[in-house]
């Protein structure tokens, strides 16, 4: 075997179960972000992102107008 090989190489007859569950987790995550990619960067979907633009600002008003009136 090559060094890069060997560096790669893994005993999968050697993983617990917490490795198998973070394997299982990070490549399930990894999915999920590049299907979010995705769907955020398709351009058809730009009016429906772009309607929640303003949404933390919109959520820090409501808060502060609360704050006054109290």
């Amino acid at each position: 075997m090559s060094k890069l090989q060997e560096y790669f190489h893994t005993d999968w007859s050697a993983m617990t179960g917490t490795d198998w569950f973070g394997l299982v987790f990070t490549v399930v995550i990894f999915l999920l972000m590049v299907g979010l990619y995705f769907w955020v960067l398709n351009p058809k979907n730009k009016d429906k992102i772009e309607s929640h633009r303003s949404m933390p600002l919109d959520d820090d008003d409501e808060t502060n107008s609360e704050k006054k009136d109290g």
